[in-house]
């Protein structure tokens, strides 16, 4: 993997853990994956309840963070790369591990000083 893979996917992963605090762009992330299909914003605000307004603001930035992408064969459609996801999810978890033992390491030198 080069340096530029690993600077993207640790974007995407960022951009991933900090969803929460977007519900609209959480839903429709959501709603990409769980269905697998290819969406039209009008698609996606009709199947999740949301104005077409701010189904397509969510989407935007969905697509400037690198999560979603346009679709090739349909235009104004979008969908997510599940593997991309997956790929970005084992990287968080990966550095959350890291994150922990090194705290757990950290904890046994203080309790045994």
């Amino acid at each position: 993997m080069s340096e530029k893979d690993i600077k993207l996917m640790n974007a995407r992963k960022e951009a991933l853990l900090n969803l929460r605090k977007a519900p609209s762009q959480f839903s429709i992330l959501f709603h990409l994956l769980s269905t697998g299909k290819t969406l039209t914003i009008k698609e996606l605000s009709k199947d999740l309840d949301l104005t077409p307004k701010a189904a397509e603001r969510a989407v935007s930035k969905l697509f400037e963070k690198g999560l979603i992408q346009r679709n090739l064969f349909r235009e104004g459609a979008y969908s997510c790369d599940s593997k991309q996801i997956l790929l970005t999810l084992f990287l968080a978890i990966s550095d959350l591990q890291e994150l922990l033992e090194t705290q757990s390491k950290s904890s046994k030198k203080t309790a045994s000083s």
